[in-house]
């Protein structure tokens, strides 16, 4: 049985990605071996397979970064007689800006 092979754009569609990458690839040797008869470039499938078993690995875990603690909210620890103050004095409502409409 002879040796099947992969277009450009056939590998790059099974890679999910774009045949400039394997353009680019092969000026920076690396990616699977090729071969190139005139402007045409072929991949053997043996070598992608090998290729595809090799550059297989196993992802590292995600790192979950703990949540930063948020700073609490003053208007939570206000009581009644706290906010009645502040609007008495001109501060307004502390958990809400009012623009001034002229």
């Amino acid at each position: 049985m002879s040796e099947q092979f992969l277009s450009e754009v056939e590998l790059a569609a099974r890679w999910g990605m774009s045949s400039k990458t394997l353009a680019r690839w092969r000026c920076d040797r690396r990616g699977p071996p090729y071969v190139k008869l005139g402007k045409t470039v072929r991949y053997a499938m043996s070598n992608v397979l090998e290729f595809e078993r090799n550059g297989l690995r196993k992802p590292a875990p995600r790192q979950i970064k703990p949540a930063e603690p948020s700073t609490p909210d003053i208007t939570q620890n206000m009581t009644v007689r706290d906010v009645v103050a502040s609007l008495r004095a001109g501060g307004g409502c502390p958990s809400h800006t009012v623009e001034s409409q002229s």
